[in-house]
């Protein structure tokens, strides 16, 4: 009994027909009887190594002329194999049905987020602790259908969405906050939150220069073709992210910090190869993301005022400070920092109020003005006065014992 030949891909390309990764056993054959031939192989394989094979989870797929041939069917241990137009079937993570397309896994998709979404809402945690929930059960789900399906941008979004109005509710912030405030590590108050629109566009890229870079002749002459929809191609932008690297090294290093010259070890785009070279295109990606973030706070002048505040440090709220601090402490933090208090000039321009003015100095009433500016307030010691009742406390205590 002959073997099957190499499957026929087209192009002057081939395929080995067997393939085998664990317990999963993939064949692929460009004719019927090669396919016939190679499952008998296999059958008589199984029978010597006292094994067998079970049919009810196999699926059987014929294309002809690019259309599926639902009439074709296989048999293995006298059992035949159902087709994927009766029953799909599902293999590392990615489900394979007669339509051989991913239309509707972008709604099944956006569906499953939203139901995780549900199911966090409903339990009786602090929104912190739902917060939590979020950053490491549902967003670790979601990058994998996002990267082995042809989802579009648009769908990603949608699911960013409705993540980021959990978000806001579970901070108990308003729905108006911009999403700059929690996806940008440029803010002057930074959260340890991750954009799933980033890592999709990350996960593409990172996907897209494997494929180029593959050892497997097959994948190597075979141009990969990743399809993102019309809004943000994937070949367009890491094209772009290269071209950029380039111009980098062509500028050679420039120094962005405190720290004097050659502290930092540049990473030229010519001397790097592997994994180091796609790591690269990657943060070149995601500077890109940080960009058009900025962009867009500049656009927002009322809540993106920090853009201005050249002399202030930036504060990272990391897990452990999120953890110790008061729900109420932290969004009076978020609040104060993008001026959604409800100072009189907020209440103004909300509708709420008529006077925009401040009660003890006359002024207009802002949220800076609250908390740092007004006259009255300084020199009646309101901004200190709590610090130093503390101060006096601890004389106090300190004078008795002595005494």
């Amino acid at each position: 009994m002959h073997n099957a030949g190499p499957a026929n891909l087209g192009g002057g390309c081939s395929m080995p027909p067997l393939k085998a990764f664990m317990d999963d056993t993939t064949i692929i054959c460009s004719k019927e009887d090669e396919t016939r031939r190679m499952l008998t192989r296999l059958d008589v394989l199984m029978s010597w190594c006292r094994m067998e094979f079970k049919p009810k989870k196999s699926r059987s797929l014929s294309i002809r002329k690019g259309k599926v041939d639902e009439t074709m069917t296989f048999t293995v241990a006298k059992q035949q194999i159902l087709t994927v137009s009766q029953e799909p079937v599902k293999s590392l993570g990615r489900w394979y049905d007669s339509s051989l397309k991913d239309t509707s896994r972008g709604a099944e998709t956006l569906e499953l987020a939203s139901e995780i979404l549900l199911a966090i809402n409903k339990c009786g945690l602090q929104g912190k602790f739902k917060i939590w929930c979020l950053q490491f059960m549902l967003i670790p789900k979601l990058p994998w259908p996002l990267l082995v399906y042809d989802i579009c941008p648009s769908t990603v979004e949608a699911i960013e969405a409705k993540i980021n109005k959990s978000r806001r509710k579970w901070l108990g912030v308003p729905p108006g906050l911009s999403d700059v405030a929690m996806h940008c590590p440029k803010a002057k108050l930074k959260f340890a939150l991750k954009s799933i629109l980033e890592e999709y566009k990350c996960g593409k890229a990172r996907l897209l220069t494997m494929l180029e870079e593959s050892d497997d002749p097959v994948v190597k002459t075979v141009q990969p073709s990743l399809k993102t929809g019309r809004k943000w191609k994937i070949t367009e932008a890491v094209d772009e992210a290269k071209e950029c690297l380039k111009m980098k090294e062509v500028f050679d290093q420039t120094q962005t910090d405190r720290r004097g010259l050659g502290a930092t070890t540049a990473k030229w785009w010519s001397k790097t190869e592997g994994k180091e070279k796609r790591d690269m295109i990657i943060d070149e990606i995601r500077n890109k993301e940080d960009s058009t973030r900025i962009q867009k706070a500049v656009q927002q002048p009322q809540q993106c005022q920090w853009t201005n505040w050249d002399t202030d440090i930036q504060r990272s709220l990391t897990w452990n400070d999120i953890w110790h601090m008061a729900p109420l402490r932290i969004r009076f933090l978020i609040r104060s920092v993008y001026d959604l208090l409800p100072s009189n000039a907020n209440l103004v321009r909300w509708g709420k109020k008529d006077d925009p003015t401040c009660p003890l100095c006359q002024g207009r009433q802002t949220t800076e003005h609250v908390l740092s500016s007004c006259k009255v307030a300084l020199s009646q010691g309101r901004y200190t006065w709590r610090h130093n009742r503390v101060l006096q406390e601890l004389a106090s205590v300190i004078s008795t014992s002595k005494g």
